[in-house]
């Protein structure tokens, strides 16, 4: 295995954590963070990507943005893009009261705000896993 391969695989498997970490959180009601985590699993699955492709530039958390990076290597990241985009709301908002006209990020997510960006989530880690193996 290269250091590139090797760097896309550490980083998918963070990703994988990221997504048990983030049902682990919806069990127990946790549903901002639980949104926080499959943001964060969506966004190091396509770093792992990147990685994995040899992108020497990996940065930023703009899910949106960074499949139009991955876009340079491979134009299916287009059929995944609208997924990972309703994941970057949840980069901030989850985390930040500032974010929020009233209230605390703890308050304003349920069990459907957390099931659905794990679903998300679930799409994009596993787009990336079919394209790093």
């Amino acid at each position: 295995m290269t250091d590139r391969e090797t760097e896309g695989a550490r980083w998918l498997r963070q990703a994988q954590q990221d997504m048990d970490d983030a049902e682990f959180l919806r069990e127990g009601a946790r549903f901002n963070l639980a949104c926080f985590l499959g943001q964060q699993a969506a966004e190091k699955a396509v770093k792992a990507f990147l990685y994995h492709r040899g992108a020497e530039d990996v940065w930023g958390h703009s899910l949106s943005d960074l499949c139009e990076d991955a876009k340079l290597f491979e134009m299916f990241f287009d059929t995944i893009k609208s997924e990972a985009r309703q994941l970057d709301k949840y980069y901030e908002i989850t985390r930040y009261p500032s974010f929020l006209p009233g209230g605390i990020p703890a308050e304003a997510f349920d069990r459907d705000d957390s099931d659905r960006a794990i679903e998300l989530a679930g799409v994009v880690v596993e787009f990336v896993r079919e394209r790093v193996r």
